[in-house]
């Protein structure tokens, strides 16, 4: 699983109260309230020379005893959001926080999808580079000139009238 889904999924848990989730699929009896990840529509293409994009649009069900309720823990999910100026927190693979880093996902929306359920719509564009990419990053040389002398150092004679030619009065 992608680690921005996986933030998202937290963060929504986190802050929805007492609710069981559910990934992939939904079993036939499931428990009430409940969260409902399915697959997200995921959009690609080119953005820059060196990366691409990746459009996720993720329909998240809320469901509940009725169709007030969901909407009820959908609303109080998008205030969160929101209030968290809509920056989610990364998680690292072992499930910790990674400082200072985020998904920036755009402004959530919320509707009562039947009598017993509710739609969280999130969606984010995520940048990713391109493979090649960062192979001709590994593989770059950096050379460092220095063309000025540094104090207490000196160049023969010889070198210095060679050099000539080449100063610029000041």
């Amino acid at each position: 699983m992608d680690q921005e889904m996986a933030s998202v999924m937290r963060f929504l848990i986190s802050h929805a109260g007492e609710i069981s989730p559910y990934y992939w699929n939904v079993p036939e009896k499931f428990m009430v309230p409940a969260i409902y990840f399915p697959p997200p529509e995921v959009d690609t293409g080119g953005e820059t020379f060196d990366s691409y994009r990746m459009d996720f649009d993720w329909y998240i069900k809320i469901f509940h005893k009725t169709a007030q309720g969901a909407y009820t823990i959908g609303n109080a999910l998008l205030t969160a959001v929101r209030s968290a100026r809509n920056l989610i927190p990364m998680i690292a693979e072992d499930g910790s926080i990674v400082e200072n880093v985020w998904v920036r996902v755009d402004d959530p929306r919320l509707k009562v999808v039947d009598s017993l359920s509710a739609e969280l719509t999130m969606s984010w564009r995520s940048r990713r580079p391109y493979q090649d990419a960062m192979q001709e990053v590994q593989q770059a040389q950096v050379f460092h000139l220095e063309p000025f002398l540094k104090p207490g150092k000196e160049i023969s004679k010889e070198d210095a009238e060679r050099l000539m030619k080449y100063s610029v009065p000041l």
